[in-house]
């Protein structure tokens, strides 16, 4: 009687890394995931065009604070508030209240509803979520609109990645050869985060650049 194993069975796995936060690239035919440490301050995304960047700072399971600026205007949202500062107005925004809040004005809205916090800036729109997980309280950003044919740059800024998978538990990225190992990663993309597998690979090979080119030394 022939026996069947699966795909997870034969394909090479590591374990997660404990004081590393993974991430996420959406590609066919599989999705890959990367491992970046807990507490670095990151550039997300930066478009000089627009004057735009977003900033977070990671806790033990996403992050704890980003910051938004956006010309002279800035929001600072946390697992606890969010305030929004422009030079004439100073707004708050308190998660967990039971009717949606909002503010708008020239280029820039902001809605909250729930755990979600809706924002627009320009021609960036970015939703960020609130997780909750074994008692922790985290925040996950998930880009929803960005200018198309952009000097984006930042983790965020890549949405995208085409890779071609090879013998021996190897991917070609950019023409370049990469051990990967079969893998999985929460996706709090989605209010739900469910477990999806991935094909884990280096930082360096998943972004195209090293950790140090996207760290900060403030937000």
């Amino acid at each position: 009687m022939a026996t069947f194993i699966s795909e997870t069975e034969i394909l090479p796995t590591s374990p997660r890394a404990v004081r590393d936060v993974r991430f996420l690239i959406s590609a066919q035919p599989k999705q890959i995931c990367y491992d970046t440490p807990v507490g670095q301050k990151l550039r997300l995304l930066l478009d000089h065009s627009s004057d735009l960047s977003i900033n977070g700072q990671l806790s033990d399971e996403g992050f704890k604070i980003i910051a938004i600026h956006y010309k002279t205007a800035k929001l600072l949202v946390s697992p606890a508030k969010s305030v929004y500062t422009d030079g004439e107005n100073t707004v708050t925004f308190v998660w967990g209240q039971p009717d949606p809040d909002s503010h708008e004005s020239d280029s820039v809205s902001i809605f909250l509803r729930s755990n979600e916090l809706d924002v627009t800036m320009g021609t960036v729109r970015v939703v960020f979520l609130l997780h909750k997980k074994a008692g922790d309280v985290f925040l996950w950003p998930v880009v929803h609109q960005q200018p198309k044919n952009a000097n984006i740059q930042g983790i965020l800024g890549k949405t995208d990645l085409q890779f071609e998978e090879l013998s021996g538990s190897k991917l070609k990225i950019k023409d370049q050869e990469v051990e990967a190992f079969w893998s999985s990663a929460i996706d709090y993309r989605f209010p739900a985060a469910p477990s999806v597998e991935c094909w884990l690979v280096p930082f360096q090979s998943a972004l195209q650049g090293e950790l140090s080119d996207f760290t900060l030394s403030q937000l």
